[in-house]
């Protein structure tokens, strides 16, 4: 006699559901509900909330990092619309602003890959102890791409790491190639810093040009200094520790594998909070402690340009509403490409 096990049972009840009659209500070329996309969603924040907070607090920043480079690639001077959150991050790792993104970029695609497998089909089906299927939804579900997977999990890894809640639309079409590095066409503002050639913001560019860049893409300048926040996040590369080989030669293997990453903010880096602004200002005022802080070119561009410091302030003074700021800048960035009119 065959035994029975709880395993043969689900096997079983996964293949007969693959065959149900129920199915046929949903032939494959009926575009399924919105709602369709809910089980992996949902599937995908637990996953990135389980391994922020239980397996590696620094991934926060990164992945959201990663996130944001995806989404905001525009490469076509005249037509902001082109690009956005697509999935080409995954061919653009060699780009110098993305050094220190392959580790991020790893989790996402094997998180990428596995709900696929669960979720390509239909919804996974609950089991009893009998054996029997105690699911009640006739719903197929529908696998995320890599962009819906990538923007959900920048989302997710925000609220990981005590920052609010951002629900997000869905349905993104994954590009297979990389986007243009470069603009079609430089915009020239007043020239020098202020010219933005890049389809990813330069570290170097001035206030106009900081501000011309975002503005293209329909932001305030509100929501371009609460984007800024997610420096009070995460690490970058730094020169210290490089074996000596490296500083000869830096190579992109060098700088994947640096041996000591950077905080922008060195206190408590894995933890989203106002903390960046203030921090901005005390270095604005020279009541800083050495290597408390280590700010790029665009992090004191914000404080020297009294259009954009009164949201410095703004925000150093008000932790939440710095939150609700950043969530409505992050939805626009990463939803510019959705299709679904439901957020998730």
């Amino acid at each position: 006699m065959v035994a029975v096990t709880r395993a043969s049972l689900i096997k079983a009840a996964i293949a007969s559901s693959l065959s149900s009659p129920f199915l046929n209500l949903y032939p494959q070329q009926q575009t399924p509900s919105e709602s369709s996309y809910a089980p992996a969603a949902k599937f995908v924040r637990e996953e990135i909330t389980q391994i922020i907070q239980n397996q590696d607090p620094s991934l926060a920043g990164s992945i959201l990092r990663l996130a944001f480079h995806d989404a905001t690639v525009r490469s076509v001077a005249s037509d902001p619309s082109v690009g956005g959150a697509d999935g080409s991050i995954r061919y653009e790792l060699d780009w110098s602003e993305n050094r220190g993104l392959s580790k991020p970029l790893k989790v996402i695609n094997e998180l990428f890959e596995l709900q696929q497998e669960k979720f390509e089909l239909i919804c996974p089906i609950s089991i009893s102890s009998s054996g029997e299927s105690t699911s009640t939804s006739k719903i197929p579900c529908r696998s995320l791409s890599f962009a819906d997977t990538l923007a959900i999990s920048g989302a997710a890894a925000v609220e990981a790491a005590q920052g609010p809640k951002i629900e997000i639309q869905m349905g993104r079409k994954d590009v297979y190639q990389a986007d243009n590095h470069f603009l079609d066409d430089p915009i020239q503002n007043m020239g020098g810093r202020s010219t933005i050639t890049t389809s990813l913001p330069s570290a170097g560019l001035d206030s106009l040009g900081l501000r011309n860049y975002f503005k293209r893409l329909g932001f305030t300048e509100a929501e371009l200094v609460a984007l800024s926040g997610a420096h009070d996040l995460g690490r970058h590369v730094t020169l210290t520790g490089m074996p000596k080989g490296c500083l000869r030669n830096l190579t992109r293997s060098c700088l994947e594998d640096a041996p000591v990453l950077a905080p922008f903010i060195t206190a408590d880096p894995d933890t989203l909070s106002n903390r960046y602004f203030w921090t901005m200002l005390r270095w604005n005022d020279k009541d800083i402690e050495f290597g408390e802080a280590a700010f790029i070119p665009t992090d004191v561009t914000l404080v020297v340009d009294d259009g954009l410091k009164k949201y410095v302030v703004a925000f150093a003074n008000d932790e939440q509403l710095f939150f609700k700021r950043f969530r409505t800048a992050y939805r626009k960035l990463v939803d510019s490409t959705a299709t679904t009119k439901s957020r998730f």
